[in-house]
């Protein structure tokens, strides 16, 4: 009797990146719109604000980006990411005063920008050429 590896299933960086994406976007929609129903939204990114769906738009627009193999994709997508951490960590938490931060704020907060980062790792990864296999 022979017993034999179980066979591993593979996900692609692309597929990676766009799932954290998708995730930590759709996080972030979830907040904004939890925000305006508890009456704790900034009064600069609120569900009735277009710039706020704008925003939107170009996150998901850049989360459908995140798969494709061309090289100005890639660089689309990274830029796209370190200019989003960069908002994350120098804007985001001046915009919200501490009413506003419920556990769930945190928990947003906390959780979107560690998927930012996982991703703008896996982008990078994926920039280098750089697969990750376990």
């Amino acid at each position: 009797m022979t017993l034999t590896a179980p066979a591993r299933r593979q996900a692609t960086g692309s597929r990676q990146i766009f799932l954290v994406l998708a995730s930590a976007f759709t996080l972030s929609v979830t907040h904004t719109v939890y925000a305006w129903a508890s009456g704790l939204e900034s009064p600069d990114f609120t569900v009735r604000s277009p710039l706020t769906w704008l925003f939107y738009g170009v996150a998901f627009a850049m989360t459908a980006l995140s798969p494709d193999a061309r090289r100005w994709a890639r660089w689309t997508v990274q830029i796209f990411l370190a200019v989003m951490l960069l908002i994350s960590v120098f804007v985001y938490p001046q915009t919200f005063e501490p009413h506003q931060q419920t556990v769930f704020g945190w928990f947003e907060n906390d959780v979107y920008v560690g998927l930012l980062i996982l991703a703008a790792y896996l982008s990078t990864l994926r920039l280098r050429q750089v697969d990750v296999v376990n």
